[in-house]
């Protein structure tokens, strides 16, 4: 399988290490005051201050003088003790920290055709369904208007052919390459490669995940002016290779399920025409998951799953 990069995630730098100390000092010409506090020294004009001021400071004051410089009242360090225990949920909140699968509980809704999920379910369950992982995969059916569904957070990542239609603010990266095989019948008349004369001359059964829409066998046959005989449509790989046996019928297929086909005593392989030439599958994403620690981790998973033998 091979697999290209073209990665568009960014990255942001982490802000600075929130204090409790900085919330209630500031610094000014080196010494440490209350942000917001009058000055022990500070009086007004007249040398006098009014009642209500002085009860205004006897409330407002967090710090006061001492020998040795300045010191937190009794509201001042329980403030501090609360804002010890509160910066560090903030700081969560604030600062981007890394994803752990092993300890955080996250489930993800991924979305793609049963040929891409063939090759990279398996690969998951084996990585990450052992019993080490809190993580869990949601795999939605493809559907039309999936597009919609990541937009408005129904879908954390969609993996699709790279057709150049996928809306220009979403996020993408390749993921690996796929080239076009050919199934058949292991007792049928088919040598072991296709030329386009057989292809067009054979029957066809023609696999399209949404209805109505025009296949990638179909549009590059069509790139040369020719159109095959489909007699059998239908949305699922899986099914189709299970009604090749004892028939005449060519299914063509990605390389990425040559393993289900050799698997299989009752099928063989036969070489595509070369004008059926490949493609390469994506990983999409909105691009407000592009710096989520959750789904930084997700697209790199998938990035370790497609670089797979």
């Amino acid at each position: 399988m091979h697999n290209s990069y073209d990665h568009h995630a960014s990255r942001e730098t982490a802000p600075s290490r929130l204090e409790p100390a900085d919330y209630l000092c500031g610094d000014c010409g080196g010494e440490k005051h209350y942000r917001g506090s009058i000055p022990a020294t500070a009086e007004p004009a007249g040398g006098k201050q009014s009642v209500a001021a002085r009860s205004r400071d006897a409330e407002d004051d967090l710090l006061v003088r001492s020998p040795h410089g300045f010191e937190l009242t009794l509201r001042g360090r329980k403030i501090l003790q609360e804002l010890e225990g509160l910066l560090p949920k903030m700081e969560h909140l604030v600062i981007p920290t890394l994803f752990d699968p092993t300890r955080e509980k996250s489930t993800f809704r991924i979305a793609g055709p049963d040929n891409v999920c063939t090759v990279v379910i398996p690969r998951l369950c084996q990585q990450y369904a052992n019993g080490r992982y809190q993580i869990q995969f949601e795999f939605v059916p493809w559907q039309t208007g999936i597009v919609d569904l990541l937009e408005h957070g129904q879908l954390d990542l969609i993996l699709r052919i790279d057709d150049g239609l996928l809306p220009s603010h979403f996020h993408s990266e390749r993921l690996y390459r796929e080239e076009f095989i050919c199934a058949v019948a292991r007792d049928s008349h088919f040598g072991d490669r296709l030329s386009l004369k057989q292809y067009l001359a054979a029957s066809h059964i023609a696999v399209s995940p949404l209805a109505g829409v025009q296949t990638i066998p179909d549009k590059r046959l069509a790139a040369v002016g020719a159109k095959r005989n489909a007699c059998i449509r239908m949305p699922y790989f899986g099914v189709a290779l299970q009604c090749l046996p004892g028939t005449e019928l060519v299914l063509t297929l990605t390389s990425g399920m040559t393993s289900v086909v050799k698997g299989d005593r009752k099928l063989r392989m036969v070489k595509a025409p070369q004008e059926l030439h490949g493609f390469h599958f994506l990983m999409a994403w909105h691009p407000r998951l592009n710096t989520d620690p959750r789904h930084v981790w997700l697209r790199e998973a998938m990035r370790s799953i497609a670089a797979g033998p």
